[in-house]
């Protein structure tokens, strides 16, 4: 039997070098239900993309904005939640580029709940490389591309 797993939610190479960073869930994250809004599950992925800009690209998600004047904003997400988080928990927001194009990149994120591991959501995100100036597509930066293969190899 042949099992077709979507290339969004098949698991990076083995030999790939993803970025991860812990997140703690705070009580503002909750909805009423005590459990972490999933718009929120979103902004960790995005937390965890800047951290990712900062250690592996060499410059902070802000100062690219800042100075550079590029941003990458989200085109396109698949995403799928497993299990929830509330109030007090950690979270291990991890990402890895799968793919580089001539202006986007495919970020890929997993949230595992630190305590046991357990994969509460994961999603793909196809972001692209846009002149905040002209909110136009354009290239994506040689250094940014390297930093972002390095990240899928």
């Amino acid at each position: 039997m042949l099992l077709f797993i979507p290339h969004a939610f098949r698991p990076h190479p083995f030999n790939a070098m993803p970025f991860k960073t812990r997140i703690k869930v705070r009580f503002g994250d909750a909805d009423p239900a005590g459990l972490v809004y999933y718009v929120n599950i979103f902004h960790y992925f995005h937390i965890a993309m800047e951290e990712f800009f900062a250690a592996r690209c060499g410059t902070s998600y802000e100062r690219l904005m800042a100075e550079e004047r590029i941003g990458f904003p989200t085109v396109n997400v698949q995403a799928e939640f497993f299990a929830p988080l509330v109030y007090g928990d950690e979270a291990d927001v991890e990402i890895h580029v799968s793919r580089v194009g001539e202006s986007s990149a495919t970020f890929e994120y997993s949230v595992r709940r630190t305590r046991d591991g357990l994969l509460c959501a994961r999603a793909t995100n196809v972001q692209v490389a846009m002149n905040l100036d002209t909110r136009r597509a354009v290239t994506v930066p040689d250094k940014y591309r390297r930093a972002f293969t390095d990240s899928a190899d």
